[in-house]
């Protein structure tokens, strides 16, 4: 391993910096995010929501604010949230939401720019060690001819070790940021959705 660090030359270490960093950030945004990361089911949140608000017309929502507790993940707890606003103060729900919506998709995407940063960062870091090896496989040449191919290989051996660690680290993250802005798109659908039935709800007990 480090033979093979250093044979990379002097880009090896931004390369592996911006593989820290974006993988860093990815997490962050995983652990922020919480569990509704990964499951498949945060549909049933709404679909709950829906239906203890449908069962408690005139009521205070009491049963749906005690599932939605229950459940976590950040989709259930902003639902809590905006459920307890819409109870206490439906006058102001509706301002509310508008702000508390804008700060959690904030939330979300927090670092994923630069994710996005470090992932386009590291391939181009490998093609700056390619142009560097080549550049020292040239000098060689210049120097002592092409017959002595052993003289050459430390040039041929940082051009293309550092080429394979940019795109190692780059092709990763690139793949993950792209699942991971799907999944927010998809949890901010759900947090519109659940707002929406809050708003219908509450218009309903006036």
């Amino acid at each position: 391993m480090q033979s093979t660090y250093g044979a990379g030359g002097v880009v090896m270490l931004p390369i592996l910096l911006c593989g820290a960093i974006g993988f860093y950030f990815l997490y962050s945004a995983w652990i922020r995010i919480g569990r509704d990361i990964f499951r498949k089911d945060v549909h049933k949140v709404v679909d709950r929501l829906r239906k203890d608000l449908h069962e408690s017309v005139s009521g205070r929502g009491l049963t749906a604010r005690r599932h939605l507790k229950k459940r976590g993940g950040i989709v259930a707890r902003e639902l809590h949230l905006a459920l307890k606003v819409a109870i206490d103060t439906p006058a102001d729900y509706q301002d509310y939401m508008q702000v508390r919506m804008i700060k959690t998709v904030r939330y979300m995407q927090q670092g994923t720019h630069i994710v996005s940063v470090m992932a386009a960062a590291a391939p181009l870091l490998g093609l700056l060690g390619t142009v560097t090896g080549m550049v020292s496989t040239f000098e060689v040449i210049t120097l002592y001819g092409n017959q002595n191919p052993v003289l050459m290989a430390d040039g041929i051996s940082e051009a293309l070790i550092s080429t394979q660690s940019g795109l190692l680290i780059a092709f990763p993250l690139t793949l993950l940021k792209q699942r991971l802005d799907e999944r927010i798109e998809y949890l901010t659908q759900q947090l519109e959705l659940g707002a929406t039935i809050i708003e219908n709800w509450t218009s309903g007990r006036e």
